[in-house]
């Protein structure tokens, strides 16, 4: 038995042994992945401290405006989007592309306004910002309807007049901004249409106007010449005759200012001299002379000598003409006087021509510039008014870079002032050139 004791002792003390052996083995290898783990570690902090450098670099770099290279992620993502907004292919930094963009649109003349996803306004241009601050409290509605609708995907068109007294109007359009199938927000385009109406309501009375204007005398000649065939009355035909004579000097009086207009709308300044304003003004007044007499009316002239302009004279002569006559036609007979005074304004010379007649009703000062407007129609076509004659003075006006006001009350008269640029004249012994007025 003994024998087999000290057998069992010996296995024991392999067993022991190899379980020595085996912790030392476990030992080294703990150690041996403890340092492969600290390595590992050490490496993946290099790394994200080298992609966190790249990254920063990356940013300052788009910040500068500089090329991100394309082999690291952000430098990738960065010419993805490049590519997004600059499909051209031209070779420009994505942080330009953006700032070009939004500089062209703070640019444009007409209100942008952005919405984001969620309907709140995240950007406006300038004329937006002009537009919002002056009319919030009457366009807000409108701004709210156009996001929230065309954020269903929705282009949306509005006109919403901001007031009556001056005729102010805006067009909106509103439009979804999607990428592929995310929709991303609305922009809003707003207009001022004010001057656009006004112009189109204004071509529309032109042709309605002229349409009437060449319509009514040709007319009335057929008639009258119909009415002529037939009769033998030696009294009524001289009648007949007269009459068709004056409706045919009505219609060519119409084509001749239409004509007159618009070779003085074409601006050209070919036939401009430095020419002495009392020569226009006495001119027109010579024209006027005989039916002022006729009518009993008075012409006073007022004047500060030897002022020069450089112009047109018969432009001018017909522009002061047209006022006078203006003034005959509105001014009672006998009682009626009409005051004309040339004053020296530093630069300028200011010619005023007032009258003591009917005057021109408020609602009507902002119109009496248009083409064949009329305050009274049934009295400037008994009168043989074309209703071009203050269109003319206008732009003959604006044609020598002058200014005209008008001041009139009702009952009272009317007072138009011409303001032109005073040209200094060394030689006043210059005479215009002559030619038809």
């Amino acid at each position: 038995r003994v024998p087999h004791v000290l057998l069992i002792a010996k296995k024991t003390n392999r067993i022991e042994i190899t379980d020595r052996r085996t912790d030392e083995r476990a030992m080294i290898l703990f150690f041996i992945g403890a340092i492969c783990s600290g390595c590992l570690v050490l490496l993946l902090s290099q790394l994200k401290r080298k992609r966190t450098k790249e990254q920063i670099d990356g940013i300052r770099k788009i910040a500068l405006g500089e090329e991100v290279e394309t082999s690291s992620d952000l430098g990738h993502a960065i010419s993805s989007l490049q590519k997004e907004l600059n499909p051209s292919g031209q070779d420009r930094p994505v942080l330009v592309d953006i700032g070009w963009y939004r500089a062209s649109i703070d640019a444009l003349p007409i209100g942008i306004i952005f919405a984001d996803s969620t309907g709140d306004i995240v950007h406006k241009n300038p004329a937006a910002k002009k537009i919002f601050d002056n009319h919030k409290q009457k366009i807000g509605p409108t701004i709210s309807e156009l996001i929230e609708v065309s954020l269903t995907g929705v282009q949306l068109k509005r006109e919403l007049s901001l007031s009556e007294e001056t005729d102010q109007k805006l067009k909106f359009i509103s439009q979804p901004v999607e990428i592929a199938t995310h929709r991303y927000g609305v922009v809003i385009a707003i207009q001022d249409i004010s001057e656009q109406e006004r112009l189109d309501a204004t071509r529309r009375d032109f042709v309605a106007n002229i349409s009437h204007e060449l319509k009514t005398p040709i007319g009335a000649m057929v008639i009258l010449s119909e009415t002529l065939q037939a009769e033998e009355d030696k009294n009524l035909l001289r009648e007949l005759s007269e009459r068709i004579a004056q409706e045919a000097h009505r219609l060519a009086g119409t084509i001749d200012d239409l004509s007159q207009l618009s070779q003085i709308e074409h601006g050209s300044k070919q036939s401009f001299e430095i020419i002495p304003i009392n020569y226009p003004v006495r001119t027109a007044i010579a024209r006027v002379s005989s039916v002022a007499k006729q009518k009993g009316l008075d012409i006073n002239l007022t004047e500060d000598h030897d002022l020069y302009l450089m112009g047109d004279h018969i432009q001018i002569t017909s522009a002061i003409y047209n006022l006078l006559d203006n003034a005959m036609k509105y001014t009672e007979e006998d009682t009626g006087k009409i005051e004309i005074t040339i004053k020296d304004k530093d630069t300028n010379i200011e010619l005023t021509i007032s009258d003591n007649g009917i005057g021109i009703p408020e609602a009507s000062h902002t119109r009496v510039f248009e083409r064949f407007y009329r305050v009274d129609p049934s009295r400037s076509r008994g009168s043989g008014g074309t209703g071009l004659g203050l269109a003319i003075v206008r732009h003959v006006v604006l044609n020598h870079e002058g200014k005209i006001v008008m001041s009139s009350t009702e009952g009272q008269g009317t007072s138009f002032t011409l303001s032109f640029p005073q040209q200094k004249q060394n030689n006043p012994e210059t005479t215009p050139t002559e030619g038809k007025v």
